[in-house]
């Protein structure tokens, strides 16, 4: 280490520790805190700075390559546990100042740097301990007096309120990166509840249960909240299917396993709360709600109306400290709003079945009264059609379309002439082709209706041949909807069955050994190869009234 002893005061000016300074340098281009710091230090004040190890006094980095590197002990000694800004007077001339860095690789560090000051520039003594310093470097007095000339002037005074505005603007501007940063990572949240939000109303079908549905949400709450304890408790829908009780479904996940009793007890402790907006409660340590379960804090949703409750949403537990906050009190309430919304439309879509059934079952009484052949025949003809379909292995909703349009097939029959279809004879070929446009008539009677659209096939087509020899349109293969050609077996075989004013009806046999001469000619194979499947079963139907 280099030192001089000046004059004017008996101290040392000293220059940095040359052996350390070499073992260990850092680019100023490297985008660490440290580097950032310093740099933002000079564009901001224009002052130069170099960066010194508080430990050992060595430089590590500086912004202007010709700096000389002074560090006297007045300035190194107060290096350690520096915070913030310190500007120290030298009787050399030079004013000193240091601002602390953040730390460089684990190594506390600070920005050291110095100033010309301008109350000195006629001391004698001052000048000539700069001089001592520049010797010691091999300078000239031309070379000492270039550099001296180059160094700016700054007074203590004008030096201090000079740094302390740009650490307050650095202040000011990590503050402004912070906000920055919150608000991206909210953004960020934000687009995550979104993304889930939608997930979830895609899986708003109404084949659905509430239930189903329940569990649905419930796994997507959990991914992306995290919560230790996840609930959802729901009143007996009655759209379920399942036997009415008062005893309510609940869905659970998570590690923290949670009820609708304790549930129950923590609605208890807030009787008369606006349920609205969600409850967030933090802290649950030390107060009246702590339960068994070693609940931290928790959030909690109604699932309803204002003044109708249908059910719960409890989240417990977030990890790692974190607390509760607006963000997931807004997508639980999201999240009970769906679950609210997708309940009332099952209601309402399950009343307008019911509606619709009536009024399938008004058109089929209306149709029975005109016509006595076919009271009894729709509803044989849909059963049996309906057991085809099982067969098949087609689903739920298909086979509940395929009977209720076996209940209208012969709607159309309400459009043909009552002296036609009660003539107790057979009928002319005249009078045979106005009964041959009751699947047209059905058709446009029910078009209209847009909930009967799905049952529209099996009243136009099912009496079209496989063969393409059929009516209405002549349609062949699978060219004829798949409902059609189920129903074309069902109503040969009731038909062939059932008595006529002019024949009695046809033995099993001689019906089956019908279907096995005629298939791929006026039926479909598949459907006839479904029939013989199942022949037992279509047996037990009998022919005076159908039994499911």
């Amino acid at each position: 280490m280099m030192t001089t002893k000046t004059a004017a005061s008996g101290g040392t000016l000293e220059l940095a520790p040359r052996s350390l300074t070499q073992e260990r340098q850092f680019d100023l281009e490297d985008p660490v805190p440290a580097m950032r710091a310093l740099l933002a230090l000079t564009e901001t004040t224009g002052l130069p700075f170099f960066c010194v190890d508080v430990h050992s006094g060595s430089v590590l980095a500086k912004t202007d390559e010709d700096l000389l590197e002074l560090l006297p002990w007045s300035v190194r000694g107060q290096l350690e546990g520096l915070n913030g800004l310190r500007v120290v007077v030298e009787p050399t001339g030079l004013v000193f100042y240091s601002v602390a860095l953040p730390d460089l690789e684990n190594i506390p560090v600070a920005a050291v740097g110095y100033v010309l000051n301008p109350d000195s520039s006629e001391d004698g003594s001052a000048q000539q301990a700069l001089r001592e310093i520049t010797q010691t470097l091999g300078w000239s007095d031309v070379e000492h007096e270039q550099w001296r000339a180059s160094q700016p002037y700054c007074s203590p005074d004008l030096l201090k309120k000079l740094l302390s505005t740009c650490i307050e603007s650095r202040k000011w501007l990590k503050w402004m990166q912070d906000e920055i940063a919150q608000l991206v990572r909210e953004a960020k949240r934000a687009e995550e509840e979104i993304g889930v939000v939608h997930k979830m109303t895609r899986e708003l079908r109404l084949t659905r249960s509430s239930a189903e549905i329940s569990g649905l949400f419930l796994k997507q709450l959990k991914q992306l909240i995290g919560a230790e304890g996840n609930l959802i408790v729901l009143d007996q829908d009655p759209t379920d299917g399942i036997e009415p009780s008062n005893a309510p479904q609940t869905c659970q996940q998570g590690k923290l396993l949670l009820d609708q009793k304790m549930l129950r007890r923590l609605l208890d402790c807030f009787p008369g709360r606006d349920w609205s907006r969600p409850l967030v409660q933090n802290k649950v340590d030390n107060t009246l709600l702590r339960t068994d379960q070693e609940i931290r804090n928790f959030v909690v949703a109604k699932i309803g109306s204002d003044t109708i409750s249908t059910g719960w949403i409890l989240l417990c537990n977030l990890p790692a400290g974190r607390e509760f906050g607006n963000a997931e009190a807004t997508l639980l309430q999201s999240t009970a709003t769906l679950l609210a919304t997708h309940r009332q439309n099952r209601l309402l879509y399950c009343e307008l079945e019911n509606i619709l059934l009536q009024f399938v079952n008004l058109l089929v009484s209306t149709l029975d009264a005109k016509d006595a052949y076919t009271r009894g025949h729709s509803e044989r003809v849909a059963a049996i059609g309906r057991r085809l379909g099982e067969e098949l292995g087609l689903p739920e909703r298909d086979l509940n379309d395929i009977y209720q349009s076996g209940l209208l097939h012969d709607i159309g029959k309400i459009g043909v002439n009552d002296a036609i279809l009660q003539k107790p004879d057979q009928l002319t070929d005249e009078e045979f082709a106005k009964v041959k446009k009751h699947p047209e008539i059905g058709y446009n009677i029910l078009c209209g209706l847009k909930s009967l659209r799905p049952l529209l096939p099996g009243v136009r087509s099912h009496h079209e041949d496989f063969a393409g020899t059929g009516y209405p349109d002549g349609l062949t293969g699978e060219g004829i909807p798949l409902m059609a050609r189920i129903l074309a077996v069902a109503d040969a075989y009731d038909a062939m069955r059932s008595d006529r004013p002019y024949r009695r009806g046809l033995p099993v046999e001689t019906i089956e050994k019908i279907f096995r001469s005629d298939q791929a000619k006026q039926w479909d194979p598949a459907i006839i190869a479904a029939y013989f499947r199942v022949r037992s079963k279509i047996l037990e139907l009998g022919q005076g009234g159908v039994t499911e």
